[in-house]
């Protein structure tokens, strides 16, 4: 039986994930002409094109996406093993999960999400990290990550190799001190009011929408952004009023530094958690499912 040249696998696996040679070659520490050649003869062992090369990039073939899928769970498999027997998490150490949120989603929710998991799985050490979904794609696509949270569902290229889950949702509210949301309320109040927004993944007029309908006075968009933290500082600040999910001001809700007008028609914001397909099947030795498990 002839076997499979691992080291070849790898060099294809870092370019397909990468996206070109020159990155992998980068992240590998070798020469690209060597990365190339590994490839080259990776395809000359299964008599078929893997991937298909620009000037720029490379895609890969029908047979490449095939084998990218037996490469995740080999290589998610090894970083199981080097886990598990090199880095020595055997009895009373302590395994490790990382995980990447993404700026969109709300901290106070994924504070609350790893409390809870937390509990149900004390053994586990989490890092997390933070950045853009792309950012954070990317490493997951290169096993850097365990999952990522986030509110927006994976890209339709990218469903044939992870998988997600609906981890909690959250309505959309008018945020802010109570003096502004009982002038607000307010019919008789004709002023202005300056708001802040969230930036809705998948409903663009939220302002003229769903928030007009609720205020007689005119409303002076001063800022669109997907930060939480930040809108909830604008929310609390008194000199207007946030428009976000109402996961993210929670704390300020109950302690009444704050209230919240809910917008009941507009679609709610969901919170997903992305694994690739392979990673997510290992990571079920290090309590993966009970990350899952979390109720909002």
């Amino acid at each position: 039986m002839e076997w499979l040249n691992f080291r070849h696998l790898y060099a294809f696996w870092m370019v397909a994930r990468m996206g070109n040679f020159t990155r992998a070659a980068t992240e590998m520490r070798v020469a690209q002409s060597a990365i190339s050649s590994q490839v080259a003869s990776l395809e000359e062992y299964f008599g078929q094109q893997l991937l298909a090369r620009t000037n720029r990039s490379v895609e890969l073939t029908a047979v490449g996406r095939e084998l990218l899928g037996y490469a995740n769970a080999i290589f998610a498999q090894s970083r199981a093993v080097n886990a598990k027997i090199k880095e020595g998490d055997g009895p009373g150490s302590h395994q490790s999960m990382r995980v990447g949120v993404v700026g969109g989603a709300s901290r106070n929710f994924v504070y609350r999400l790893l409390e809870d998991y937390h509990q149900r799985a004390p053994d586990v050490h989490v890092s997390v990290t933070t950045g853009s979904y792309e950012e954070l794609y990317a490493q997951l696509r290169q096993l850097k990550l365990d999952a990522i949270i986030t509110i927006d569902l994976p890209k339709k290229t990218d469903m044939d190799e992870v998988s997600y889950e609906k981890l909690g949702e959250s309505k959309m509210c008018i945020v802010g001190v109570p003096k502004m949301i009982a002038k607000i309320r307010n019919k008789k109040f004709k002023g202005s009011v300056d708001v802040f927004k969230f930036r809705h993944p998948y409903e663009a007029d939220v302002l003229g929408k769903h928030v007009k309908p609720k205020v007689s006075c005119e409303l002076n968009l001063r800022m669109v952004t997907d930060d939480i933290p930040l809108l909830r500082f604008f929310a609390n600040s008194g000199h207007g009023v946030a428009v976000l999910p109402k996961v993210g001001v929670l704390e300020d809700l109950e302690s009444g530094a704050v209230e919240a007008i809910e917008l009941r028609r507009c679609p709610e914001v969901m919170i997903y958690g992305i694994t690739m397909h392979q990673a997510h099947e290992i990571s079920e030795s290090v309590g993966f499912a009970e990350l899952w498990a979390h109720e909002s």
